[in-house]
């Protein structure tokens, strides 16, 4: 667990930049940020999975693996509709 802790610290420290520009920016880097923020999230999950060693997280780090790659590629879709 004394290897997981810093890593999730790393990996949190990013998710917060990556949020903002989902939440906030012009729809290309919205785009860009939640590209980003599903596999850092998923991988948030993964190291709290071997940190408490609750093989749940991992079920729940697949899931939303799977959900953003399919977000992205709607919001893509979507995007490219406007212009």
């Amino acid at each position: 667990m004394s290897l997981a802790v810093p890593a999730l610290v790393l990996l949190a420290a990013a998710v917060l930049p990556a949020l903002l520009t989902t939440l906030r920016g012009r729809p290309v880097d919205r785009l860009a940020g939640l590209i980003v923020t599903g596999p850092l999230v998923t991988l948030v999950l993964v190291l709290l999975t071997s940190a408490y060693g609750r093989p749940a997280y991992l079920d729940v780090a697949l899931v939303l693996a799977l959900l953003s790659f399919a977000g992205a590629l709607v919001f893509a879709r979507f995007f490219s509709r406007t212009l």
